[in-house]
């Protein structure tokens, strides 16, 4: 379920399933081999238009796997930074007032405020009732919650930080699409 790294010299853990980047890679892998085969047969019948739109279409698919593949929480030294597919959450510790499992299975960040970030890389999965992959992220978060022993008051601490996400593979994948699709209509 984690993953550390060390960058610049401050500690940071990635939280996320396993499986997420195995199962965004390997859709990636099957839709291309896929491709290989629809090449294939466009290439015998000399249709070279639809052979640009379907590859846009793959390339289109693409960046939504890889943007759903890309999904995390990261534990830094002062918050917790939760990766959506579209937007991204910087949440410092002094602000976080629970962090829990849902009901839905899913991994939920309350901040003192009341508002609820729900992180994607941990939502509802049948086989999270076996794993419990949720449970043991928030245990995680709350005992680096825990930690920090020299928190902020609730009323000098930080404010939570919404913003768009930026995943460049994903803006490179949709380009290229822009690009087969001009082809195809030329």
């Amino acid at each position: 379920m984690t993953q550390g790294n060390i960058r610049s010299g401050t500690r940071r853990r990635v939280l996320r399933r396993r499986s997420w980047p195995i199962l965004s890679w390997g859709g990636v892998a099957f839709l291309w081999s896929l491709y290989l085969l629809i090449l294939l047969a466009f290439l015998a019948r000399e249709n070279y238009r639809d052979l640009f739109f379907m590859a846009a279409a793959l390339l289109a698919a693409t960046a939504v796997l890889l943007r759903i593949g890309s999904c995390r929480v990261v534990l830094l030294p002062d918050s917790v930074q939760v990766e959506n597919p579209i937007r991204s959450y910087r949440i410092p510790y002094a602000v976080v007032l629970d962090v829990r499992a849902a009901h839905t299975g899913g991994l939920e960040i309350e901040t003192r405020r009341g508002a609820i970030i729900r992180c994607f890389a941990f939502g509802g999965s049948l086989l999270d009732n076996f794993f419990k992959t949720s449970e043991r992220a928030a245990a995680e978060i709350q005992s680096e919650l825990a930690s920090k022993k020299h928190r902020e008051a609730p009323g000098t601490a930080g404010e939570l930080r919404r913003s768009i996400r930026c995943g460049w593979p994903g803006y490179g994948s949709l380009a290229l699409a822009v690009i087969f699709v001009a082809m195809g209509v030329l």
